[in-house]
């Protein structure tokens, strides 16, 4: 029936042009008599970082397919960590629309999120070359098989290749969840397809 209090908040949006845009608006915490606490106000527009919008963060994902995170964020004028967490949204919003598939050839490799060796793991479809899995807290043998266990048992086994780099890890999840399915080395895996150095 009423707020508890409120506070002005102020969102970049997506530019008009050479021109930046911000909202500005209020936002109000409510006092909950069932669960006797204070709750935010939620805004579905929001992106996952309440300085931007949800489009401003599609938009930066979008832009990050053809450029670096850092020459996006020297256009923008925002920090390098800002663009990647805004990227990342974007990314889990293409793989959710998206669905899980059920590829029969992969490409797995590793991505850096910040200073410091902290990855994440990328899954692609090569035959539809695009990505369908990331995700992991690390680039560990167990953060490779939370890929294998989302993409259930029946779809494991239809697996015949698996592209990735020497990366001990991710061969061994591969052979213990995916074993039908060969394994070809590459000196790259993400991007333009690699040239192969050897079948295992």
């Amino acid at each position: 029936m009423g707020w508890y209090d409120r506070r002005s908040c102020c969102v970049r949006d997506v530019s008009c042009g050479d021109r930046r845009v911000y909202l500005d608006f209020e936002v109000r915490r409510l006092y909950c008599k069932r669960c006797k606490a204070v709750k935010r106000e939620q805004w579905d527009w929001l992106a996952d970082n309440p300085f931007y919008t949800k489009r401003f963060a599609y938009y930066v994902g979008e832009r990050c397919r053809a450029s670096t995170i850092k020459a996006i964020a020297e256009e923008l004028r925002l920090d390098w960590d800002t663009v990647n967490s805004l990227e990342k949204q974007f990314m889990k919003a293409q793989l959710k629309k998206a669905g899980m598939p059920s590829p029969q050839a992969i490409g797995i490799d590793e991505i850096s999120i910040r200073k410091g060796h902290t990855y994440r793991i990328v899954v692609s479809d090569l035959e539809r070359q695009r990505p369908i899995w990331f995700g992991g807290a690390d680039r560990s043998e167990a953060s490779m098989g939370l890929f294998y266990e989302q993409l259930g048992k029946a779809k494991v086994k239809k697996i015949r290749l698996a592209l990735m780099d020497m990366w001990k890890p991710f061969r061994k999840a591969t052979q213990a969840h995916a074993p039908q399915a060969a394994i070809l080395w590459a000196r790259e895996v993400v991007g333009a397809p690699p040239a192969p150095v050897a079948l295992h």
